[in-house]
Order: structure tokens, then sequence, then C-alpha cells
């Protein structure tokens, strides 16, 4: 990404196309060849006729620069250009991206993937690879996959396909993963939360913290799952 001030530019390559401009201008400036004159008697029969549309003989100044200047408006957006842009991830190298994805998280889960999707979206202007961890466990008693770097592309894919299993969440495992990926002291991690603390929340985020940067994302008080408690 390319920053200029309060502009940046998600794909600053695309400007090169502008070099191309010179070359459009030249081609919208080209003259047709002049028809060529052929005595033909008949012809005098149109003698005195008013031609009721008339064609210019080059195109108009205004015309040229109103075509140079659609051309260069393209080009620059598809450059994908972004106005004040916030830079949310801190650190440098993968960012680590958390999600409860049990049963207290189905309530509101299409917010929860908008938002997940607005993370990704800024890992990707930023070329920043991603670390994708989920806190449910499996429904087939097979280890899960070791974690790893990915494409902010893959992951997109991988949190679209995401539903909320009807199970909570197993904070533990999810810390015994983290530990086996051994992260950087330096390491920016997210964590969207179901809201609902058990006895590993504080592990979690204090390993979480220790590593790096932890920003905890939860829903609004109001949004949050509702647990009754056992009567006397």
């Amino acid at each position: 990404m390319l920053t200029l001030g309060s502009l940046a530019l998600a794909s600053p390559w695309l400007l090169v196309a502008l070099a191309a401009l010179p070359i459009i201008w030249w081609l919208l400036r080209v003259t047709p060849p002049a028809p060529r004159r052929i005595a033909f008697p008949a012809i005098r029969l149109l003698l005195g006729l008013a031609a009721r549309e008339e064609t210019p003989a080059r195109t108009p100044l205004w015309l040229i620069l109103l075509r140079v200047a659609l051309a260069m408006l393209v080009i620059v957006a598809a450059a994908h250009p972004l106005l004040n842009p916030q830079t949310r991830l801190a650190s440098t190298g993968p960012i680590l991206v958390i999600v409860d994805d049990g049963w207290a998280a189905a309530r509101d889960w299409p917010a929860r993937q908008a938002a997940l999707a607005d993370l990704l979206a800024e890992a990707e202007r930023e070329d920043r690879q991603v670390v994708l961890l989920t806190t449910a466990p499996p429904a087939t008693n097979e280890p899960a996959a070791s974690l790893a770097p990915i494409r902010p592309a893959d992951a997109r894919a991988t949190v679209q396909a995401l539903q909320p299993k009807p199970w909570p969440v197993d904070r533990r495992a999810a810390l015994a993963r983290l530990e086996a990926l051994s992260l950087a002291d330096s390491t920016s991690a997210f964590w969207l939360s179901d809201g609902v603390a058990d006895g590993e929340s504080q592990a979690l985020a204090a390993y979480l913290a220790g590593r790096g940067s932890l920003h905890y994302i939860a829903a609004e008080p109001g949004q949050t799952p509702l647990l009754l408690a056992a009567g006397d």
C-alpha cells in the first residue's frame, strides 16, 4: 500500500497504466484517410441537396480531453484509493486471529463474519499473513491441524465457510495449539470473543498479551448471551 498524506492506494502498481495516456491521446487524434473522388455522372442528381447531419473532419479537442480524463479516472479507481486510511495492525509479520465459534457466538454470527472480513481486508492492504485459530473443538475426534500463516484471501474463504458449533469452546486446547506455534514476541493478536468467560479465558488472554499486543473484540453489552444460574 502506497500512502500519500491522507490518501493511500491499495494497488499502486496499477498506476503504471497512466504511462499509456499519451498513446490514448494519439489514438483519439488519428484522422481517417480522406475519401477518394470518383467521377460519376449520376452524382449530379444529388447536387443541391442539403445534408441534415455533418461529420467533423477531426475529433474536437474538448472530446479528446474528456476521453483521456475518463481513462485516467478508470486507472486511478483500479488502484483502490483510500482516504485517511487507519492502520489497525501493529508490529510486523503475521497477525493472529482467534475466533470463538461455539454456541454463544451463534446469535450475531453474521456481524462477527463482517468484522472478520474488515480485519482480513486490512491485513491484505498491509500485505500481512494471517494465523486463524478457532476455539470450538471439531465435530470429529481427529486431531486439529497445526497452525501456520496463510494469505488473507485464503483466510477469508475459511471465514466465509465457518459456522458456529452447538457446543462450548475449548480455550485450553486453543492455548496448547498456540504454544506449539512458538509465536514471536511482537505478535499482533485479535480475539473475537463470544463474551462468555471460563476458567481458561484469563490464561489465554495473558499468553496473547505477553507475546505482543492483544485486541479484544466482543459484542455490545445488550447483545451478549444470557446465562441462567441454577436455582435454589
